[in-house]
């Protein structure tokens, strides 16, 4: 756990150097941990991208592991939402339904191996002339892995906050 938790402290600290315009930013994926090999889940659990503009494109691998014995396939889709964010207290609006065109998943439905891992590369490019929401303003990828067949099914979900120029 202690090692999950350095993990995405180092992937926000990263982050936090920001986003410049001029090249895209580009993180390289964090590695499952050996330890959780039987449980299903992503890494990242939150994004921060700071000093984003229009025009601008941040890049970030989500790794999804399938703890499951059988190989399952996963959805990943945009959801619109907004929350404070706990570590800093600031508000993040939710993101306008048309910033759904912005976000890039790389692989909507990857099918992962019984104990297997996968990296889908995560894409935020905002349009030139596109008029930003909100000084910060936050969408999440919603993670469902789709051959769930229990009563209550489990889905994850990655926040990626953005802080404007």
């Amino acid at each position: 756990m202690k090692k999950l938790i350095i993990l995405i402290a180092v992937a926000v600290l990263l982050l936090l150097a920001g986003c410049p315009s001029s090249s895209p930013a580009t993180q390289e994926p964090f590695p499952w941990p050996e330890d959780k090999v039987n449980d299903t889940g992503i890494i990242p659990p939150k994004v921060k991208v700071s000093n984003f503009s229009p025009g601008a494109t941040a890049k970030f691998p989500l790794t999804i592991h399938n703890g499951n014995d059988q190989p399952a396939q996963f959805s990943l889709t945009f959801l619109a939402a907004g929350d404070v964010d706990a570590d800093t207290g600031y508000v993040y609006i939710a993101a306008p339904q048309e910033a759904q065109d912005w976000v890039i998943i790389a692989d909507p439905a990857p099918v992962i191996a019984a104990k297997g891992t996968a990296y889908v590369l995560i894409a935020l490019e905002m349009p030139e002339g596109a008029t930003a929401p909100a000084e910060r303003w936050e969408f999440r990828v919603v993670v469902k892995d789709v051959t769930q067949t229990a009563m209550i099914q489990r889905e994850l979900a990655c926040r990626w906050l953005i802080t404007m120029k």
